[in-house]
């Protein structure tokens, strides 16, 4: 059970690290933005932070997070 739990904040954070540097890139890019997120650290960076901290529980701490967000 631990294992899984591990394996799942694992690709989580995997899926917010390509976020931060494939799509938020890109989307800053084509919308001429230099910054994306008002809070710092940013949105993405504070939920990767809280799934270390907190497992898959942290997925909610960020998405509470980018609700307060633009």
């Amino acid at each position: 059970m631990k294992d899984e739990k591990l394996r799942m904040s694992k690709a989580l954070i995997l899926i917010i690290s390509i976020y931060q540097k494939f799509i938020s890139v890109t989307l800053k890019t084509i919308l001429g933005i230099d910054r994306m997120c008002k809070f710092s650290p940013t949105c993405s960076e504070y939920t990767k932070q809280m799934v270390k901290q907190h497992g898959v529980f942290g997925i909610l701490l960020g998405a509470k997070r980018i609700g307060a967000c633009r």
